[in-house]
C-alpha cells in the first residue's frame, strides 16, 4: 500500500510539473508573439521565473519547446534570445503560410458543416468589430490579434489534416509578431473590409476557387503593405536591423 502511495504521489507530482511547464510555455508564447519579451532581446531566465512563478527549471524547458518553434533562439554560452523580427525573408514566410492556407481552407470547407459556418460568421463579425476599435485605440491591437488567430483557426477548423495545421500554426505565430510590430496595418485591414466580405460570402456559397482567390489577393495586399512600410528599423539582435525592401515578383 505504501509503495501504491509513493507511486501515485510521483505521478501527481508529475502531472503538476508539466501543467506548470505548459503554464509557462503558453504565456512566454504569447509574450513572444505579442512583442511584450521584444523582438531580439535576451531572456533573462531568474527574471522570467520571477515574472511568471515558476522553477527556473520550467522556464529553461519551455523556453526549448519554443526554441524549436523558432521563436526564441539559443546562442552558445549566452542562453537564450527572443528570435529577431526582420524584413529580410519575410515575403518566403508569409508565402509558405499561404501555400499551407490554401490546402486547408480547400479541405475545411468540404468538410465544413452548419455549425461551422455559424461559428466562422461569429469570429468574422467580432474581429471585425474590435479591428475598429483597435483603429482608433491602439491598446485593443492584442485583442484584435487574438481573434484575427481565432478566426483564422475556426476558418481551418475542419480541415481533416492535422499535421498540416500543426505546421501552418508554427508560421502563423511567426507572421503574428509582425502584425504586432506594424500597428498600423490595423487601419490598412479595416480598409479591406470589403475584401473579406466576398470572400466569406464564397465561403458560404461554397466556392472553393473563388474564395481561395480572394484569399491569396488579400494575403498578397497585405504582405505588400507591410513590406512597403518597413522603412523604420525593426528590432533586432543589436537593437535595429538593416532594412531591405523587396518586391513579389510576379
Amino acid at each position: 500500500m505504501y509503495e501504491n502511495s509513493v507511486a501515485h504521489s510521483s505521478a501527481g507530482d508529475a502531472a503538476v510539473d508539466r501543467s506548470v511547464t505548459h503554464r509557462a510555455y503558453v504565456e512566454m508564447r504569447a509574450a513572444l508573439i505579442s512583442c511584450q519579451l521584444p523582438p531580439g532581446s535576451r531572456l533573462n531566465i531568474s527574471q522570467l521565473q520571477r515574472d511568471l512563478g515558476v522553477s527556473q527549471a520550467a522556464v529553461r524547458e519551455g523556453l526549448s519547446r519554443l526554441a524549436a518553434e523558432e521563436l526564441v533562439t539559443i546562442e552558445r554560452n549566452s542562453g537564450f534570445r527572443a528570435a529577431p523580427v526582420s524584413a529580410e525573408g519575410y515575403r518566403e514566410l508569409a508565402n509558405a503560410c499561404l501555400t499551407i492556407e490554401l490546402t486547408l481552407l480547400d479541405s475545411s470547407v468540404k468538410n465544413g458543416d452548419y455549425a461551422w459556418e455559424g461559428a466562422l460568421l461569429s469570429s468574422y463579425h467580432i474581429a471585425s468589430r474590435i479591428l475598429s476599435e483597435a483603429c482608433d485605440v491602439p491598446a485593443s491591437m492584442n485583442s484584435y490579434v487574438q481573434h484575427r488567430e481565432q478566426f483564422h483557426r475556426t476558418l481551418f477548423s475542419c480541415c481533416d489534416n492535422k499535421w498540416l495545421l500543426w505546421s501552418w500554426s508554427l508560421l502563423y505565430a511567426q507572421q503574428l509578431r509582425y502584425r504586432q510590430t506594424f500597428l498600423q496595418l490595423a487601419m490598412f485591414e479595416r480598409g479591406l473590409h470589403e475584401d473579406y466580405r466576398k470572400f466569406i460570402d464564397a465561403i458560404i456559397e461554397r466556392d472553393v476557387v473563388k474564395a481561395a482567390t480572394l484569399w491569396s489577393e488579400t494575403h498578397h495586399k497585405v504582405v505588400d503593405f507591410i513590406e512597403s512600410n518597413l522603412e523604420a528599423p525593426l528590432p533586432g539582435k543589436d537593437g535595429a536591423a538593416p532594412r531591405r525592401r523587396r518586391r513579389r515578383t510576379t
